[in-house]
């Protein structure tokens, strides 16, 4: 196990087992029996630990979907499909540890400094997305539109924070319910994205306009 990897589960063990944070990098090393030194060539506090568990799961699930030869023939929206899917599997094994987080930040009152953790994640994925959504563009699934495709990847991440709301909320076996819930609002969102009759009225407008005979 590489030291970041250890130093990010040892911070999930930590929390799993005193049910808060390490209050020091004393307190962490000294769990983990690793030297501060070493600590310090990877994070600068415990403070950045948590950003790095989520910007990790994401990564992890970018590197499995992509080994999968079949995701390359996706369509846009399989591909986004096939995200969520391997994202829920991925969180499935630090379950645990995401419900206590969760759980302790809402009996205290959830803030707005409590979203910085995820702003790494939040930055990786809308980058992800966005080249999703550009392949969307090139092959007529998503429709372009002024002054909206450009937020494309920020609503796609507000529905991805609802698909792990839901998902930390699921009690059915094997959180079949978010699988559902899943398909549900990916679906619901590529209707959304996708061209609809008032496309094709504003296409038709917009053509007549620009070739109005005089």
């Amino acid at each position: 196990m590489k030291p970041e990897e250890k130093i990010r589960q040892g911070y999930i063990d930590y929390i799993l087992e005193h049910n808060h944070p390490p209050k020091s990098v004393y307190a962490l090393c000294k769990s983990i029996k690793m030297k501060e030194d070493v600590f310090y060539e990877h994070y600068t506090s415990v403070n950045v630990i948590e950003s790095d568990i989520w910007t990790s799961f994401f990564q992890d699930t970018i590197n499995r979907i992509e080994q999968d030869e079949v995701y390359s023939t996706y369509t846009v929206r399989e591909k986004v499909v096939a995200f969520y899917y391997t994202w829920i599997e991925e969180l499935k094994s630090n379950r645990s540890f995401i419900v206590a987080v969760y759980q302790a930040k809402k009996d205290r009152g959830i803030r707005l400094e409590d979203f910085k953790v995820l702003k790494s994640f939040k930055q990786a994925f809308q980058d992800y997305m966005t080249n999703l959504v550009n392949e969307g563009l090139e092959s007529g699934e998503i429709a372009e539109r002024p002054y909206i495709t450009t937020q494309y990847s920020k609503a796609l991440w507000v529905q991805t924070l609802t698909i792990l709301r839901f998902w930390i909320k699921d009690h059915s076996k094997g959180f079949e319910k978010t699988d559902i819930y899943i398909e549900k609002v990916a679906n619901l969102g590529f209707d959304l994205m996708g061209k609809t009759p008032l496309d094709s009225a504003f296409d038709l407008v917009k053509f007549a306009f620009q070739n109005r005979m005089s």
